[in-house]
């Protein structure tokens, strides 16, 4: 498939990098108002650079086009490529409201095109990994799901003062950049929320400083919660089943499962925490081997998502991630933004 990716910052890079192994599809051009972020994106390269989407689409002709913009251009973007005929993937969020992505998912189906969001984490082999332990039934039913997003040191400063940083200037700050994650791994283990409860707090005027949401899933129950301010920088996932429970870190990419086991009382004090050091242990040792050979990259759930995208519809299926979930996400983030107090102007409002 002829593949164009439309912004030329960091992850485009890493989007550049992963869809050049992927057979079904061929890079046919970049676009970027930015003439100096396009040539530096381009250099010593041969793929063509673009300063518009409509010299993009017609000239380049993509089947596909990945929008890698901030995310106030998402759904401006995504709708006037999907008017010009293109399939489109979106970087987290499909969109700042739900009010706009509700726009964006008519317009593919007026267009009859699809659109799909870069929902990259649940991809992380670990990631895939715990849904793989699930669907086997190694943890039993499960019964809950917790996830935490915290944000990187120094980020919450960046809130108290002025900044060019896109992020911290969301609606929200830092937090509504990172949100995207902890709500879509919710979603893809507890199942879409029947009730949601929302409580948020702000470190300075619009800028979000900790969340904790409540669902209740199809599957089950789940929590999320997000700080600006928690320190160490910690994102996690933890699984609880009636036979198990996972615990999968984010950052470090290691995986932890715990089973019952009928242990007389004096081992059963001391096994567990054996057990869950050699997974530790052996989890850092497996990472470090993967990323020193290259087998592993950095953000490998960008590579495998692409990989799975490119194979499914080149086969006449469907996107690996729905229009529906990323508009299920963007429905939480405006519940998240409410309970604040925080107005986020779009084109749907």
């Amino acid at each position: 498939m002829r593949v164009a990716l439309v912004g030329c910052g960091r992850i485009a890079r890493v989007h550049r990098s992963y869809l050049e192994g992927i057979q079904h599809a061929e890079i046919v051009g970049v676009c970027d108002v930015d003439e100096a972020a396009r040539g530096a994106f381009l250099a010593g390269s041969s793929i063509p650079g673009f300063g518009s989407i409509d010299e993009l689409v017609g000239q380049a002709r993509p089947d596909v086009v990945h929008v890698l913009t901030p995310p106030a251009t998402h759904a401006p973007l995504a709708k006037a490529l999907l008017e010009a005929g293109v399939n489109v993937l979106v970087e987290k969020p499909l969109a700042m409201t739900a009010a706009e992505g509700r726009e964006v998912i008519a317009c593919a189906e007026r267009a009859g095109r699809w659109v799909s969001v870069d929902h990259n984490r649940f991809f992380d082999p670990v990631v895939q990994r715990a849904a793989a332990a699930v669907e086997q039934g190694r943890i039993g039913d499960l019964v809950g799901v917790d996830v935490f997003q915290g944000a990187e040191v120094g980020e919450a400063e960046k809130m108290l003062g002025e900044s060019d940083d896109w992020r911290v200037n969301l609606p929200g700050g830092i937090l509504h950049n990172l949100a995207s994650h902890p709500l879509y791994l919710m979603r893809r283990f507890a199942g879409p929320a029947k009730s949601v409860q929302v409580l948020a707090s702000v470190l300075a005027p619009g800028k979000l400083s900790e969340v904790r949401l409540n669902a209740d899933g199809e599957n089950c129950l789940a929590t999320v919660t997000m700080s600006a301010r928690t320190k160490p920088f910690t994102n996690r996932l933890s699984l609880f089943g009636t036979g198990g429970t996972i615990e999968v870190n984010l950052n470090n990419m290691t995986f932890i499962e715990r089973r019952t086991r009928k242990l007389p009382k004096l081992v059963g004090k001391v096994w567990p925490n054996l057990d869950e050091a050699r997974q530790l242990v052996g989890s850092t040792a497996s990472n470090t081997v993967a990323y020193v050979s290259g087998k592993q990259r950095f953000y490998p759930g960008i590579g495998v998502h692409l990989s799975r995208l490119y194979a499914s519809v080149a086969a006449g299926g469907e996107p690996p991630v729905s229009a529906a979930e990323g508009l299920d996400v963007v429905e939480w983030y405006d519940r998240i933004l409410a309970a604040a107090g925080i107005e986020v102007a779009g084109e749907g409002r």
